[in-house]
């Protein structure tokens, strides 16, 4: 038997603790610590601006957070999910980040009997039922201390949307579109409205001629840079321009001849996104928000293969996007499997513990991580300048 060979290598060093001052000599340096404190999680950056108002006012600071969103784009948390006739969406968590974890549970925590008409920046817009009335409110689940704000009686209108605002702010208010025919079908008084204290309160309107009778609206997207994008029963989407007072009925891309698709708005709201699949193959279309051409399609991603639908031979139903343009979530008909795919990495998920019967009549609102950060005031002990 051979004898054991002993390692006659000295160990490697224990590397010594940093002293005080190295210590204060890197955090003293502004340009470092920007460094640093671009390098933590959303959730971390805010607990580090709670050491000092010097730390503070470089983690609050507009240049360092253009920088801050390009390394960490806002995450999509999660998805409420509600189906036909249940009381009250349920949250499905997505992502698996422990920096996350206590959104993630904050958003899981929204109870109550209610629909969600929009969710834009941590924040959702409800039609609430209760046992005495039907109402608009707004919702705050990542901050639990926040009360539900209830907003004034609705305009009694038949052709009129809720948005939250779209500047994405922390303001607890709301918007509404109405669109009213007077005179001719072709003529249209377009209201944008903002809930005040008691009533809502008209803040802009604009006469706008289509030149073609308004057709049945299927849905309307929140309103973007003075547009307002519908898609009609007809096969159309409608646009109006409030700055030009022009309505304008865009067509789809030639190659979409089903109505299995979803419009979104880029990050930016800079793009219309059409999501479309036919089978198992799924395609984007965008179009520039500021084109005043109203075919100018260009095709993004052009027939992906669902490998899950390939697999099983399945058609797939396309139930929503989140807002970054990622998350594309899926129905597998057959199956009666909700999914989703990540575009960019190319990878999968399916939801088998989320049991629906019926994915025609399935409500999803993907729901992202606040953007900006919201960072607490600093108490008095701890308003130093460190």
């Amino acid at each position: 038997m051979q004898a054991k060979t002993e390692n006659t290598e000295p160990a490697a060093p224990t590397p010594l603790p940093a002293s005080p001052a190295a210590i204060s000599a890197v955090l003293g340096d502004d340009d470092l610590l920007r460094e640093i404190l671009l390098r933590l999680g959303p959730t971390t950056l805010v607990r580090a601006a709670l050491v000092s108002r010097r730390w503070l006012r470089h983690a609050s600071d507009p240049a360092f957070l253009r920088r801050f969103r390009d390394r960490h784009p806002p995450t999509l948390l999660g998805f409420y999910l509600r189906e036909l006739g249940a009381s009250g969406p349920r949250f499905v968590p997505v992502s698996e980040a422990p920096e996350l974890a206590t959104a993630i549970r904050a958003a899981g925590a929204a109870e109550g009997q209610f629909f969600i008409n929009d969710c834009r920046n941590g924040r959702l817009l409800v039609t609430d039922f209760d046992s005495t009335a039907c109402r608009h409110a707004v919702l705050s689940p990542l901050h639990p201390a926040s009360r539900k704000v209830v907003l004034p009686p609705a305009p009694k209108q038949s052709l009129i949307w809720f948005f939250l605002p779209e500047n994405g702010s922390g303001s607890d208010g709301a918007v509404a579109v109405l669109v009213r025919p007077i005179g001719t079908e072709t003529m249209l008084q377009v209201d944008f409205l903002s809930a005040g204290s008691r009533v809502w309160v008209v803040y802009r309107t604009a006469v706008i001629d289509l030149r073609e009778t308004l057709p049945p609206i299927a849905y309307t997207l929140p309103p973007v840079r003075g547009k307002i994008y519908s898609l009609t029963k007809c096969g159309y989407i409608l646009r109006l321009d409030m700055d030009a007072a022009k309505g304008s009925l865009l067509q789809l891309p030639d190659s979409v001849r089903t109505d299995n698709f979803t419009l979104s708005f880029g990050e930016d709201d800079s793009m219309l996104f059409l999501i479309h699949v036919e089978g198992c193959l799924l395609s984007i279309w965008q179009l520039p928000t500021t084109s005043s051409d109203e075919n100018d399609w260009v095709l993004v991603y052009d027939k992906i293969h669902v490998r899950e639908a390939c697999n099983r031979l399945e058609d797939v139903l396309v139930m929503a996007v989140d807002d970054n343009l990622e998350f594309v979530f899926l129905w597998l008909r057959s199956s009666a499997v909700l999914m989703h795919m990540h575009l960019k990495r190319g990878s999968e998920k399916v939801y088998d513990e989320v049991k629906v019967r019926d994915g025609r009549f399935l409500d999803i609102n993907p729901f992202m991580m606040v953007w900006p950060p919201v960072f607490p005031a600093l108490r008095e002990e701890d308003n130093v300048e460190g």
